[in-house]
């Protein structure tokens, strides 16, 4: 009994030992561990607090970057205001001298008499070397039904063309004014063609050749060479994209029209030399003996910018293409042409000078987005959705403030003086035509009473529902 006894007390003594090592082995290895994740934990509070640090550094340098920026766009605004002032006083001394130079060689400053009654100018008799005052010009617009292009090609003649380009040979401008008055397409691609010989670097009159071709129904190897010559002469104007678009898309060369089209919207700038043929045009009519302000107002009015068709039908065969390759599931590409449409419009809209390369953008920038809203809507996007409609509803509002322009302008013309109508010409050229338009008091006040009505009636609404 005392051996197994003895024995009991052994085993059980050794097993206390077994269990007291196991113990404390397992509360070395909880204190390693406890060690080992307060250490972790200290690092990850360091890690923290450097990237506290690094972030409050980045923050100093991000504000220092946006006052930075701030300065420089204050900076760049009074600049870009100083330069406007710059070209509005060239404008006008060379407005001043243009016209004087015109009189005196007309004579037209001789026999000119004051205003009579409501703003009419005295009789065509009274002013020698005017044979085109107003009576005079609005006597062949009744017999023409009002066509504005028939009386200024009545007033114009090739012969006066010759004259005005014995005299301008040198300048590009005047050979594309030329071709915009000539009695028809080949006559006028026929003056370019002189003009190409005469300046074959310029991309205004290459730029113009391709523009003849195209209105004459030629688009052949030449037209693409030119227009070519274009993209390489003005490489940052989307004109010249633009006419390659629109010459791929008539041969069937899809794939090249949509790199043409893509290229035209990466450039910030559309540049059409319209403002130089205007000029050109204008110089052409005082030739003639058209009274000045209505040389300025007919070459203004009847100024072609056929070339803005041409954009049109580039983003309507644009978009057939989004619509196709949306429905082969091929939406990242879809997206990438229907931005492409809207970034073109975006830079029509913003580079021309008359409120019709603002209706023209707006139209390409409408058609892109709402192909970009139809394949977010059936993704399902609704944050991409809602970046989008904000673009639209800028458009949209822009595009009601121009309907509103456009419906109070007939009734503010129909008032215009001579000299009115050549400063609102004269603006426009300067300013732009939206810019002007803001500023007549008449067109201002409609637009203050437009951007009211919506007000109103949102307080009358609110009002009613109450």
């Amino acid at each position: 009994m005392k051996k197994a006894a003895y024995i009991v007390a052994i085993v059980v003594a050794a097993t206390v030992c077994v269990l007291v090592v196991a113990l404390k082995t397992i509360g070395n290895r909880k204190t390693q561990a406890a060690v080992v994740e307060r250490e972790r934990l200290e690092q990850t509070v360091a890690d923290l607090e450097q990237r506290i640090r690094q972030a409050g550094s980045q923050k100093d340098s991000a504000a220092q970057k946006i006052s930075q920026l701030q300065e420089q766009v204050v900076a760049l605004t009074q600049k870009r205001d100083e330069d406007r002032q710059v070209i509005q006083d060239l404008w006008t001394i060379l407005v001043a001298e243009t016209r004087r130079q015109r009189k005196e060689n007309t004579g037209a400053d001789k026999g000119a008499q004051g205003v009579k009654d409501g703003g009419e100018i005295a009789g065509r008799a009274q002013r020698t070397g005017v044979k085109y005052d107003v009576k005079a010009v609005k006597e062949m617009l009744a017999s023409s039904g009002g066509n504005l292009d028939a009386a200024v090609h009545q007033i114009v003649t090739p012969k006066g063309i010759e004259r005005i380009l014995q005299e301008h040979a040198e300048e590009p401008a005047y050979w594309a004014a030329a071709a915009s008055l000539a009695p028809d397409k080949e006559a006028a691609l026929e003056y370019l063609k002189q003009a190409l010989q005469l300046h074959p670097d310029s991309a205004s009159v290459v730029a113009a050749l391709v523009g003849a071709q195209i209105a004459a129904g030629q688009i052949d190897e030449s037209t693409l060479a030119y227009v070519s010559k274009v993209e390489q002469l003005d490489p940052t104007n989307a004109l010249g994209d633009c006419y390659a678009a629109y010459c791929q898309f008539q041969k069937g060369d899809v794939l090249g029209a949509l790199r043409s089209l893509a290229q035209a919207s990466a450039k910030g700038r559309f540049a059409d030399d319209r403002i130089g043929m205007l000029m050109a045009r204008y110089d052409c009519l005082l030739n003639e003996g058209v009274y000045d302000p209505v040389a300025l107002g007919l070459s203004a009015f009847t100024l072609p910018l056929e070339h803005l068709g041409m954009i049109r039908q580039i983003e309507q065969q644009a978009v057939e293409q989004v619509r196709s390759l949306s429905a082969a599931g091929r939406n990242d590409d879809a997206l990438k042409i229907a931005e492409d449409i809207s970034n073109l419009g975006r830079t029509v809209s913003s580079s021309g000078r008359f409120l019709v390369h603002d209706r023209v953008g707006m139209a390409l920038q409408q058609a892109g987005l709402s192909e970009q809203r139809q394949i977010y809507q059936a993704l399902g996007d609704t944050g991409r959705i809602q970046e989008v409609d904000s673009k639209l509803q800028a458009v949209q509002q822009r595009s009601a403030t121009i309907d509103t322009m456009a419906r109070s302008f007939g009734a503010v013309m129909a008032k215009m003086t001579e000299d009115d109508l050549a400063g609102y010409v004269d603006g426009t050229i300067l300013n732009g035509e939206f810019a002007t338009l803001q500023s007549i008091p008449e067109i201002a006040q409609a637009l203050q009473q437009a951007q009211s009505l919506p007000q109103q009636q949102a307080a009358q609404t609110t009002s009613s529902q109450k």
